[in-house]
């Protein structure tokens, strides 16, 4: 990096608050010396840096002064617009107009030879998206609700028929492609994950009466994943299932690997059994449960039922 770049480096870190000296040698990779230089050439160039004194004082951008536009490379406008295509096209985004808007904005502001060398790298890029893309305004609302802490009242399709629910949403993710909402469920009085492309609708609720208790029950009984109050599930793996539990979303994480072969290993919430139970199914012989017993009572019984199934006569159907 030469000291051009650092400069813009340190205007752009100072626009995001105030940072000491030593907190911008470590990031730049450079002394303090030379920082308190590369302060001293901003304010010659007319940049206001202050000076704060005392603990937690540091440098920062006066009030009032912000960059003008800066100008990408092709590589930078290639970033920006293949991560946003990740997430939709622009005319069908769940993020809506603003998608649209952005990328609009970032083809006006490239140069046309930044244009045409973007247009080029994006050609040789490829997005594979999930076909389950949640609606905008479903998406809109949501994010909304988890930024202003307000309950929203959902009617969801889960696989076991269509519910309704009054929800406090608390964050909106993404997860091998398809959205999430981390919610408090009046129902369940837990926190529970659902997908947002299974929302039928959604619209603004009044809190429950009891919103005060479900709160502290949540509170109260919230636990993360490795609680050792939690049963723990435990499961050796074939080669074959190591390389579907390290491309599973929530199991990639609990794989370790041990002197008798790839093992998944984790503890979760009682609740949840039932979810990594289904998803253990589907690695049929390429996974040995050994814990908890009723992990492997459940699997049995479960398989028992399939065969079952498959066993009955074509006419029957």
């Amino acid at each position: 990096m030469n000291r051009t770049e650092r400069l813009t480096g340190i205007l752009i870190a100072l626009q995001g608050g105030t940072r000491s000296a030593s907190q911008l040698a470590q990031r730049f990779e450079v002394s303090r010396r030379t920082i308190m230089r590369d302060i001293d050439a901003l304010g010659e160039l007319g940049v206001p840096v202050m000076a704060l004194a005392g603990r937690l004082g540091g440098y920062r951008i006066a009030d009032g002064f912000w960059l003008p536009p800066l100008h990408l490379s092709a590589d930078e406008a290639t970033t920006l617009l293949f991560a946003l295509d990740t997430v939709g096209e622009a005319a069908t985004s769940p993020l809506g107009v603003a998608h649209r808007s952005v990328v609009d904005k970032l083809h006006a502001a490239l140069t046309p030879n930044v244009r045409i060398d973007a247009a080029r790298n994006l050609a040789s890029l490829r997005v594979s998206r999930d076909h389950s893309v949640p609606d905008a305004a479903v998406l809109a609302s949501v994010r909304a609700a988890a930024s202003d802490g307000t309950w929203r009242r959902i009617d969801y399709r889960s696989p076991d028929g269509q519910t309704h629910r009054v929800v406090l949403p608390i964050a909106v993710s993404t997860a091998a492609g398809r959205w999430y909402v981390e919610a408090i469920d009046s129902l369940r009085k837990a926190i529970r994950s659902f997908r947002i492309d299974r929302i039928a609708a959604v619209q603004s609720a009044v809190p429950p009466t009891d919103a005060d208790a479900i709160m502290t029950h949540v509170a109260t009984g919230l636990r993360e994943y490795g609680d050792l109050r939690h049963p723990e599930v435990r499961a050796s793996l074939t080669d074959r299932g190591l390389a579907w539990a390290l491309d599973h979303p929530d199991l990639r994480t609990s794989v370790i690997q041990t002197p008798a072969g790839p093992t998944l290993r984790f503890r979760c919430p009682p609740d949840e059994l039932p979810y990594f139970g289904r998803e253990l199914l589907r690695f049929g012989t390429d996974v040995m449960i050994h814990a908890a017993e009723a992990r492997r009572d459940w699997t049995a019984a479960h398989l028992a039922e399939l065969l079952q199934h498959h066993q009955k006569p074509v006419a029957e159907w």
